[in-house]
């Protein structure tokens, strides 16, 4: 996993949208990061595959540090290859007949392959890898970052 990680030949310094772009361009694929409110009972990150570009829905409302772990496994899925296809840009799925499920929710949930435990496995290794060249990139200051898992959710520091 370290040398998929290497591959990507990041800059020190690297912030997390600057690993996007680096994995962006070694999957010749856009990725964008959709920081979002999740509803109960989602995770805490996803990524959905459209026709054009892969997004990854990340929680708002956690820490810099849980954020940018949460897109470091999500990006480690996307260069593991543990996605589906992405839809078909014809594919409507109102078309099902599932009428209680919102529309936008059922294409996110139909989009998504089933991860099964080596895949996650694979996804939380090389996740972390990716976070520790962020963490320890050469003059990258441990207070500013850790300083934000320290962080309550309303501003508070513990």
């Amino acid at each position: 996993m370290r040398a998929v990680a290497r591959e990507l030949r990041l800059p020190p310094l690297s912030t997390v949208e600057e690993l996007c772009g680096a994995v962006s361009a070694h999957l010749d694929r856009p990725i964008r990061i959709a920081p979002r409110r999740m509803r109960v009972g989602e995770p805490s990150g996803f990524v959905e595959r459209l026709p054009a570009e892969d997004v990854i829905h990340v929680e708002q409302e956690t820490s810099g540090l849980h954020r940018a772990h949460i897109v470091c496994h999500e990006l480690a899925h996307l260069l593991c290859g543990h996605l589906s296809e992405p839809a078909r840009a014809d594919e409507d799925p109102s078309l099902v007949e599932l009428p209680t499920i919102d529309p936008e929710m059922l294409r996110l949930v139909l989009g998504r392959s089933h991860y099964d435990d080596i895949a996650e496995e694979e996804a939380e290794v090389l996740g972390a890898e990716l976070m520790r060249i962020l963490v320890l990139a050469p003059g990258a200051g441990t207070t500013s970052q850790l300083a934000p898992a320290l962080e309550h959710r309303k501003g508070q520091h513990v």
